[in-house]
């Protein structure tokens, strides 16, 4: 008789979520906990060098908010440390001066100092800021007045991501939807339940609609990263992207309200669209999933060949650090809620994928960018757009949904046998 998946795996599941765990803490949050802090100017630091020098003293908005949200969480789910806490508070400090720009906006980066360097051009720093401020005051709860203003910010940002002023700012054509704003508004909408109920819960499913139905295209069996407003594809310049990254991440989050809300079809509605993911960008010459790639499986067009990151230049077919920690939570999702034995297989190759070429034994966390065959592009460990947020989400969720799944078939079993 076939075991079940249960069965078959929950030794590996358990080891998978040790080493998780193991590598978290004594590698990767060992690296940040020492230097993300500025004392004297408030905020956090964040651009380092393989070895842990700072190299730039700029403060990114998102990483105020993600940074928040990283050690809030990590205090909430894996050790009550007042460290992590500590840090935490100083992000929620920070939105009380320059960085809040008013009217539910946040500055997109600022000197050490404070002074405003990019002012209101990232929709995403304010939702980075939002969710920071939901994590934090789920660790410390907010008062009345507190709670109303995160509330306000929350509804304003529902409605600055309609806006196409706000949003041509990054670069989205009027016409255009882009996935990546509507999967973030459904993460805030998520998150948003512990502080407000089910207050936000048709922003939320709105949001599960489009990034499984409408960005997600059956027909073309692609997850699209923009459509045109009605939700229809337009195969042109940049409605041919699919981006992996993108993609992996807005599946995993749909998958976790699925379970919230209790919607089976959103967790199986995921699972098939993660097949598509793997089908059009898991590298199988060389490992890892690659950045992004044209609807028809070939090059991109010219406008994403290469991406900036800060002045890193990636090629399309790079490896970058975020799409393999988003590839990760999004395969190991699956591979429990769903028990797909491919997913499983595809995240074990991942893992180990990412232990071999990313994880810097050395110096601790992960480098940022491999080209293709897994040579390093970029050794740096933190900068405008990496800090402690996608590895350290990543690595935290493996080993919380590990545990979690595991006591549940626990409990299951022992439910049974004391029903015979």
């Amino acid at each position: 008789m076939r075991k079940s998946f249960y069965e078959a795996h929950k030794n590996e599941i358990k080891k998978l979520g040790e080493s998780a765990k193991k590598q978290l803490l004594e590698d990767h949050i060992p690296f940040w906990e020492p230097r993300v802090l500025d004392q004297e100017y408030g905020g956090y630091f964040n651009c380092f060098d393989r070895e842990g020098k700072l190299i730039k003293t700029v403060k990114p908005g998102w990483f105020v908010g993600r940074d928040m949200y990283s050690f809030a969480a990590l205090y909430r789910f894996i050790q009550k440390k007042e460290t992590w806490l500590n840090i935490a508070g100083q992000g929620y400090r920070y939105t009380k001066g320059n960085f809040y720009a008013g009217n539910g906006r946040f500055q997109k980066l600022l000197t050490r100092e404070g002074k405003v360097l990019e002012g209101t051009t990232s929709i995403f720093t304010d939702h980075f800021a939002i969710k920071g401020l939901y994590e934090y005051f789920k660790a410390v709860p907010p008062d009345e007045e507190e709670l109303a203003k995160v509330r306000q910010l929350t509804e304003q940002l529902f409605q600055n991501v309609k806006d196409e002023q706000i949003l041509r700012k990054e670069g989205i054509r009027a016409g255009w939807q882009k996935h990546a704003v509507n999967f973030m508004t459904l993460l805030v909408a998520l998150e948003s339940f512990d502080l407000f109920g089910n207050r936000y819960e048709d922003v939320l499913r709105e949001c599960v609609r489009k990034s499984l139905y409408e960005f997600a295209n059956s027909e073309l069996q692609a997850p699209l990263e923009y459509v045109k407003q009605d939700g229809r594809p337009e195969l042109s310049r940049e409605g041919r992207l699919v981006d992996a990254g993108h993609a992996m991440e807005s599946l995993w989050f749909a998958m976790e309200a699925g379970c919230m809300l209790d919607e089976k079809s959103w967790k199986l509605r995921a699972e098939e669209v993660l097949d598509w993911v793997i089908e059009r960008c898991y590298d199988e010459n060389y490992g890892g999933f690659i950045q992004h790639i044209d609807v028809a499986g070939k090059a991109p067009e010219e406008q994403f060949l290469v991406t900036d990151y800060e002045g890193i230049p990636a090629a399309w077919d790079s490896k970058i650090w975020w799409v393999q920690a988003e590839g990760l939570n999004a395969l190991f999702m699956s591979a429990l809620l769903n028990e797909n034995e491919k997913h499983f297989i595809y995240f074990k190759k991942l893992y180990e994928y990412t232990e071999l070429y990313f994880r810097d034994k050395k110096y601790g966390e992960w480098y940022s960018i491999l080209n293709r065959e897994g040579g390093v592009l970029c050794d740096w460990k933190g900068f405008e757009l990496k800090g402690p947020y996608h590895i350290t989400r990543c690595l935290m969720k493996i080993s919380l949904l590990a545990e979690k799944y595991l006591k549940c078939k626990e409990a299951e079993n022992e439910k049974e046998e004391k029903s015979i």
